[in-house]
């Protein structure tokens, strides 16, 4: 009997939070609208019985009933003296709650999902007009747009495959470095804009590492060569893309040789704990010279670098097809040198490759875990350069201290390892 009443039971809750949302949205002003919490409650219900009867015709024909209704409630709402107009947000919001009501039997999970994703874009209505009436520049939506075109007009087209007989030019690879370098630098663009420097650069920092922390790398360094840069807040953004960078390694092993985890963890957690440890004391020390809150104001002056990010893009696809090479031409006997030219790169695909390589029987625990090390420490040396001749010294000294412990932390943990 439950499972009978339960998609009636998802359609009348969801038709009562989203009418009272409407409700409480027009309590405050001097609008009257017939669609209230009940007609909400009852469209959605409309919508479950739809569902229920199975009936194309019936589902139809209920469907154009719902609509009638929700037209008969735009005609005669009615606008004070002090309103500025009928906007069509809570019809169209009515038409939804039916489909929820209708979807609520085949997909109850996603039903929830989408219902919660419709009552945060109603009650957020003030905050979205305000940002996309006054919160967004010329220059900002020109770069959403030319980033939009990049990521998902552009790479789509792409062959995922390689084009040359040497099977080592990968046009969708080469320009997703692209994408992501270009992605980073307009994330932590709008992060420094709403959590402001300090937490912003941050925040940034810590998710992209999980993508590419060279990219990140690259993009936070620079900002750091603009006037008036935060460079200790710079500094601790490249500090967590790297650690959360390690993390990921982790992660890459785990998918692709899950019996090596025991064996690479203290090599690749050693890293991870000492950078936390290393962007805490950046953030202590960068409130300690300016105070919480005090930060040197920090404009940045373009939401993408397209110029810097398409020629580091190009450096480093082209440090890719060496690596590949190396692989190609030296197999297992040539891991090492691979592992230390790929992670110039990308140390996950060097992690990926190793693991790959390891879980195929091709090489052993010990080679396996020593080439994702040096692949780390590789990686971690281009950051260095990159934070150097990029940001410039007064980086480099910000970031020098935690990523060289960062590797001494992994180096140590492989040899203290036990069975090595």
């Amino acid at each position: 009997m439950f499972e009978t009443a339960r998609p009636f039971l998802l359609a009348l809750a969801i038709g009562l939070l989203i009418g009272i949302e409407r409700e409480r949205a027009h309590a405050d002003r001097q609008v009257h609208d017939p669609l209230g919490s009940r007609t909400f409650t009852l469209l959605a219900l409309l919508g479950a019985v739809a569902a229920f009867l199975e009936s194309t015709a019936l589902a139809v024909a209920l469907a154009a009933f719902a609509g009638a209704i929700v037209l008969a409630g735009y005609l005669r709402t009615r606008v004070g003296p002090e309103g500025t107009g009928v906007g069509a947000t809570t019809e169209v919001a009515a038409m939804v709650t039916f489909t929820l009501g209708y979807l609520a039997r085949f997909q109850p999970a996603l039903t929830v999902m989408l219902a919660v994703i419709v009552l945060v874009v109603l009650a957020l209505k003030p905050r979205i007009h305000h940002f996309a009436q006054a919160g967004l520049t010329p220059q900002e939506v020109q770069a959403a747009l030319t980033f939009l075109v990049i990521g998902f007009v552009v790479l789509p087209l792409l062959p995922n495959a390689a084009i040359d007989p040497w099977e080592l030019f990968n046009p969708f690879r080469l320009w997703l470095i692209f994408t992501l370098i270009t992605g980073i630098g307009f994330a932590g663009y709008f992060a420094v804009r709403m959590l402001g420097p300090e937490r912003g650069l941050a925040v940034a920092g810590l998710f992209a590492g999980f993508v590419s922390s060279t990219a990140a790398t690259l993009s936070l360094s620079q900002r750091a060569s603009q006037k008036d840069a935060p460079v200790w807040p710079l500094a601790t953004g490249i500090v967590l893309a790297n650690a959360a960078s390690a993390a990921a390694q982790l992660l890459v092993v785990a998918v692709a040789s899950p019996d090596l985890v025991r064996t690479v963890f203290p090599v690749v957690g050693a890293p991870v704990a000492v950078g936390a440890i290393g962007a805490a004391l950046a953030l202590r020390w960068s409130e300690r010279r300016s105070g919480p809150g005090r930060i040197t104001p920090f404009t940045i002056e373009s939401p993408i670098a397209l110029r810097s990010s398409a020629m580091f893009a190009a450096a480093l696809g082209l440090v890719l097809i060496v690596a590949s090479a190396a692989l190609r031409w030296f197999g297992p006997a040539g891991v090492l040198a691979t592992a230390a030219i790929g992670g110039t790169a990308d140390v996950h695909a060097v992690t990926l490759a190793v693991s790959t390589l390891h879980a195929g029987g091709s090489v052993a625990p010990r080679e396996a875990v020593l080439a994702i090390l040096t692949g780390f420490l590789a990686n971690m040396v281009v950051k260095l350069v990159l934070a150097g001749w990029v940001g410039g010294r007064r980086l480099l000294a910000a970031v020098a201290p935690p990523l060289l412990a960062m590797m001494a932390a992994a180096a140590a943990a492989f040899l203290a390892s036990d069975g090595f």
